[in-house]
């Protein structure tokens, strides 16, 4: 029992690491929701104005900023990163 919740909190785990946050600057009204509750003050406003994706170093893709996005402006998809590709 005990080993399944430490393997789902592993694959959580893995899955938010492999993510990022990919801005539409389309619908970006620039309201700042989203930096205002990103949980470590990144500016996700000035990617999103930039139409970037989140390459913020310590970005959690907690997903805050995805789920408060009143225009769904915001969304994680899988990293094609190199430093993202873990180890099993």
């Amino acid at each position: 029992m005990l080993k399944k919740l430490f393997r789902k909190e592993v694959d959580r785990h893995q899955a938010l690491v492999a993510g990022q946050v990919v801005t539409e600057p389309t619908r970006c009204v620039q309201c700042g929701i989203c930096s205002f509750n990103c949980p470590i003050g990144i500016d996700i406003r000035r990617f999103a104005w930039r139409g970037q994706v989140i390459q913020e170093s310590h970005c959690l893709t907690c997903g805050e900023c995805v789920q408060r996005c009143p225009r769904g402006a915001l969304r994680i998809t899988k990293s094609n990163h190199p430093s993202s590709q873990l180890k099993n």
